[in-house]
């Protein structure tokens, strides 16, 4: 959900500098490539399968998240990248119901772990004032070790400014500067996921959490019903699937990583466009968690306000007192 508001500040590299990055894949598209059916993807050649670390082993996480998803749109779209990635690992197609139905709220609880009742917020505009009391997983993360190398890059600003406060902050919190000429946010997302991937595999942080916002964006103004909805998901579904690429060629030349890659989104949409109220198209939410410690199954148990507990199990952190639950399905063995 982009809003044009309080800017958002941090480590000083931010914003303006990823408008000059070349786009990951073909941005643009259309409503009308979404027409195109004669276009098959090798899903499977489009990234690897999930890797073990060896030795001295050195979990690591990204985590994608996806601005008004409805995985069912994506399953019906044939999204095949989503798909793939889904049937390696952990999905849960489960419900948000009674938690406020917007990018604030929604984004505040997966990045804390605490649900809209906790920490307060209840629309898109808030400062970092309730992340004192319920830090951030960045925060979490930074206070048990400093040495962590946590990022956030996303294309709405408010990401940062969860990722930007706290006594310990991400290490750094970037927010992609609009794209000109970019009515449906592809080529902004593009520059997002470029970013992404260009610090995968420059650094591979400890924890990478990055956000997409089109798909949110096409179904404010076409409704979830829509074929541009459908479109955007085709086009996020490509950027997805080049981010896990990079994780996957990561982990091979750095074989004592071990990758999680971790989905979710903040609400649904309805048909006619729109969201913020309680009906199932609304509240639908998923998790997909890919990794060696996730067997693979379908549930319908675990929500977005599960991802900063995984996070911090996953990266061996102390929880605190959160409302999710980490959804580690088989934890770590050694393999020396």
């Amino acid at each position: 959900m982009r809003e044009t508001s309080a800017p958002v500040k941090v480590l000083v590299a931010l914003t303006t500098a990823l408008v000059t990055i070349p786009l990951v894949g073909s941005a643009a598209g259309s409503v009308a490539a979404f027409d195109d059916v004669g276009v098959r993807v090798d899903a499977i050649a489009a990234f690897g399968a999930p890797s073990r670390g060896v030795g001295n082993v050195v979990n690591k996480v990204v985590v994608i998240g996806i601005d008004g998803l409805m995985f069912d749109k994506a399953d019906a779209t044939q999204a095949p990248r989503l798909r793939h990635l889904a049937a390696q690992g952990l999905l849960s197609q489960g419900t948000i119901a009674g938690h406020i139905t917007v990018s604030g709220p929604s984004w505040a609880s997966a990045l804390t772990g605490v649900w809209d009742t906790e920490h307060g917020i209840t629309d898109n505009e808030f400062d970092g004032g309730p992340f004192l009391a319920h830090p951030s997983v960045f925060t979490r993360i930074e206070r048990a070790d400093p040495s962590k190398h946590t990022v956030a890059i996303g294309t709405w600003h408010q990401i940062a400014t969860i990722a930007a406060t706290g006594d310990r902050r991400a290490d750094l919190a970037l927010t992609t500067a609009p794209v000109p000429d970019d009515p449906d946010e592809s080529a902004t997302d593009a520059a997002t996921a470029t970013e992404v991937i260009s610090t995968i595999q420059r650094s591979g942080p400890d924890l990478t959490f990055t956000h997409l916002d089109q798909i949110d964006l096409a179904g404010h103004r076409h409704g979830g019903a829509s074929r541009a909805y459908l479109s955007a998901i085709r086009r996020v579904d490509e950027l997805v699937g080049t981010i896990v690429a990079a994780v996957d060629r990561r982990a091979a030349t750095n074989p004592h990583e071990q990758w999680t890659v971790l989905v979710t989104t903040d609400h649904g949409h309805l048909p006619t466009g729109g969201h913020g109220g309680q009906t199932p198209a609304e509240t639908a939410n998923f998790v997909i968690a890919r990794g060696p410690d996730f067997s693979p199954h379908t549930t319908d148990t675990h929500t977005l306000v599960d991802i900063t507990p995984t996070i911090l199990d996953l990266l061996a952190t102390p929880p605190g007192r959160l409302d999710g639950h980490s959804i580690r399905t088989r934890p770590t063995t050694d393999t020396r």
